[in-house]
């Protein structure tokens, strides 16, 4: 069953922690990875057009997985022996499960294959925010249950996602991401992990940032971090 992102409510002062999935938590572009595996050549035509910006990624990615003729199961199978985390997500996700801080994948990609590498880790009860889809005897068919009427891309608005979240409280908001659609979403975060485009994306614009090599360095910020709310909730006791 799709583990589908559903926020709740937290105490006010409580951060939470948004990874973009394809080359950040995963350390692979998986669904290039399935592309180059199931799909026909046609996929890298979709996907230099897009690169042109003649058409948006949601389209680039609704043509390309139209020449996947593989199943679901075929699909994530291929997914769990072949793709893997970035170093230290698994410990991040053990320390924010320790300290009650929300750990979320927020994705313009597909449900099934995030859901198969957690499957794989064992984290299925990470919450995620992607595009949800089924398989029919026509192809592939998608919903996009997080857009925002106001984004500037279509399908699924990570920002939609980040703003849900910090309107129910939580703060401050770490965000890691590496790519075009991750540059709002930086933006609006407190503390920010950044690699390839973003990063160099940040750096030309004088925004600050971390580099993210792996999520060990997530750790030791958010424990800075909790140690100064903890701080704080004692002051004003």
């Amino acid at each position: 069953m799709t583990n589908t992102g559903k926020p709740y409510k937290s105490p006010k002062g409580h951060p939470v922690v948004i990874c973009d999935f394809d080359d950040t938590t995963a350390m692979e572009n998986v669904a290039e990875m399935l592309l180059e595996e199931f799909g026909d050549c046609k996929w890298k035509e979709f996907r230099n057009i897009h690169q042109s910006n003649e058409i948006s990624l949601m389209e680039y990615q609704e043509l390309a997985f139209g020449t996947v003729s593989a199943d679901r199961n075929t699909l994530k199978s291929f997914v769990r022996q072949t793709a893997t985390l970035r170093d230290g997500f698994k410990p991040l996700f053990e320390f924010c499960s320790s300290e009650n801080i929300p750990l979320v994948i927020v994705s313009l990609g597909l449900d099934f294959y995030i859901e198969a590498l957690l499957e794989k880790e064992g984290l299925e009860t990470i919450p995620y925010f992607a595009a949800d889809t089924s398989f029919t005897e026509k192809g592939i068919t998608y919903d996009y249950r997080y857009k925002w009427e106001g984004c500037w891309q279509p399908g699924n608005c990570k920002c939609l996602v980040l703003d849900l979240y910090r309107g129910l409280g939580y703060s401050p908001v770490i965000f890691a991401g590496d790519g075009t659609s991750d540059i709002c979403p930086a933006k609006k975060s407190d503390v920010v992990f950044a690699r390839r485009f973003l990063e160099t994306y940040l750096s030309r614009n004088g925004l600050s940032f971390y580099k993210l090599s792996d999520f060990f360095h997530v750790i030791e910020i958010l424990k800075v971090i909790s140690t100064e709310t903890k701080r704080g909730v004692n002051n004003c006791d």
